[in-house]
């Protein structure tokens, strides 16, 4: 048994050995490939810009008649002047009707981009805000060291999600002829971006500004009124029917002058009749 002790202990001593001066080696050829030192964490200077987020959807101040939005958008990590190197590194995102925050990137990235599918967003007005967490290096060549830093941006938008349709009622059309034009007394219970009207089931004909139904000859008419919201939600009135009234001719003027130019000849005439008379008398 002591033989066989005698004979295992300098084996293990040998593997110690070359254990040791293998991890050595692998440590001076980390020394040699890079000479730089970590000299810790500093704050990030006035040239080092944050990441740069562009989001492309939703869009900012944009109504949407559904509840699934896509979320679109990319970080950059921008270049500075002292900076040797800087890449994105995390990149979350809230939402006002989430509880929870989403990460969407852990891992260092110089451009991501990212094509969400966001789903069951409740009705009403909505802001998401983007996180991008950025880190980089600063390397002092003289001294063969180098320091981190760490930046962050944030973007936040914000939009409607609108699914209703809009409420259109027409006020009742009355004391209308075929001389005058009918005005769309329709009323809206929301912002809207377009109405147009259906007369008697034809095509629809687009209202602008203060413009009216134009001129129609007597007969019996209906009309529908369709109203846009914003979000593109279509409104629809209910059939108003209305008659065109013929327009009565008014009666033929009697100027006042030209009467009293008739009553004058009159009087002139007896008054030469009776003055005819007496002559003959």
């Amino acid at each position: 048994m002591g033989l066989t002790r005698q004979g295992r202990i300098p084996g293990f001593r040998v593997l110690a050995i070359l254990a040791l001066l293998i991890v050595g080696a692998y440590f001076v050829g980390c020394s040699v490939a890079n000479p730089y030192s970590f000299r810790g964490e500093v704050p990030p200077d006035q040239e080092t810009y944050p990441p740069v987020i562009t989001i492309a959807s939703p869009g900012n101040n944009t109504a949407y008649n559904t509840s699934r939005v896509p979320l679109t958008f990319n970080v950059t990590a921008p270049q500075s002047r002292t900076a040797s190197s800087s890449t994105v590194h995390r990149v979350t995102y809230e939402a006002d009707w989430q509880k929870e925050t989403i990460d969407v990137l852990q891992g260092s990235q110089k451009q991501p981009s990212f094509n969400l599918q966001l789903s069951n967003i409740p009705e009403g007005q909505h802001s998401i805000t983007i996180k991008a967490d950025g880190n980089g290096i600063y390397v002092n060549e003289e001294e063969l060291s180098y320091k981190t830093f760490f930046i962050s941006s944030t973007a936040t938008i914000s939009f409607t999600i609108d699914c209703t349709a809009p409420t259109v009622s027409v006020l009742p059309l009355e004391n209308v002829s075929s001389a005058s034009p009918i005005p769309p007394n329709v009323m809206v219970n929301e912002a809207y971006s377009k109405i147009a009207y259906s007369l008697n089931g034809q095509q629809n004909v687009t209202v602008g500004g203060n413009s009216t139904i134009p001129y129609l000859p007597a007969g019996q008419y209906n009309v529908t009124f369709y109203v846009w919201d914003i979000a593109g939600n279509i409104g629809t009135s209910e059939t108003v029917f209305f008659t065109i009234a013929e327009l009565e001719p008014e009666p033929f003027p009697v100027a006042p002058v030209a009467a009293a130019s008739v009553a004058s000849i009159t009087v002139v005439s007896v008054a030469l009749l009776v003055y005819f008379k007496k002559r003959k008398h």
